[in-house]
């Protein structure tokens, strides 16, 4: 009968009889580990050694440590990680960060997509600058050259109050069309 102890037995002794593949942390995690330890010295990598030593000569609890970060830290860019490793120094020059506060800092500043980059949608194109409106400034004889003279005062430099400036406007049908007209 395969109860959960017998499966967990047999797969610890396979486990124990196979080589041990050497699981190292990304070179990302290495770096940031190595900037960590330049900035704060000490103080960074003593949050995780143990002070057993492993084959190659590292401190065990730091490269389990780097394994830890490793993982946590492999959804976001290096490009990020560096940031986000950066602003925490500058914003805390004396106390080494930990990884849930590098992990909230690098969730803030990735770059966002829009929905239409999630979904796949093709851009769409810019739309064509919109060229302003032309306005005749001679007089016709219409009614309406009080508002030509304002508007030309106005393209000339004088200052018009708004509201005239408007009302210059909505003649000539340069703000939509009106009721009255």
């Amino acid at each position: 009968m395969n109860d959960v102890a017998t499966l967990a037995h047999e797969a610890v002794r396979e486990a124990a009889s196979q080589p041990r593949a050497k699981r190292e942390a990304s070179p990302t995690v290495r770096k940031l580990f190595v900037l960590l330890h330049g900035a704060y010295g000490s103080l960074f990598l003593s949050k995780y050694a143990t002070g057993e030593k492993s084959e190659a000569g590292g401190d065990k609890g730091v490269a389990a440590a780097m394994l830890v970060w490793d993982a946590a830290l492999s959804r976001f860019t290096p490009d990020v990680i560096e940031a986000g490793a950066k602003r925490l120094m500058a914003e805390s020059p004396e106390f080494a960060p930990n990884l849930p506060q590098l992990e909230k800092v690098c969730e803030a500043i990735t770059p966002r997509k829009t929905y239409a980059e999630e979904a796949g949608l093709p851009r769409l194109p810019a739309p064509a600058p919109a060229e302003p409106m032309k306005v005749s400034f001679d007089m016709r004889g219409d009614g309406k050259d009080w508002a030509r003279r304002i508007l030309a005062r106005n393209e000339a430099g004088d200052k018009i109050r708004p509201y005239t400036l408007l009302s210059a406007r909505q003649a000539l049908g340069m703000e939509g069309r009106m009721s009255w007209q």
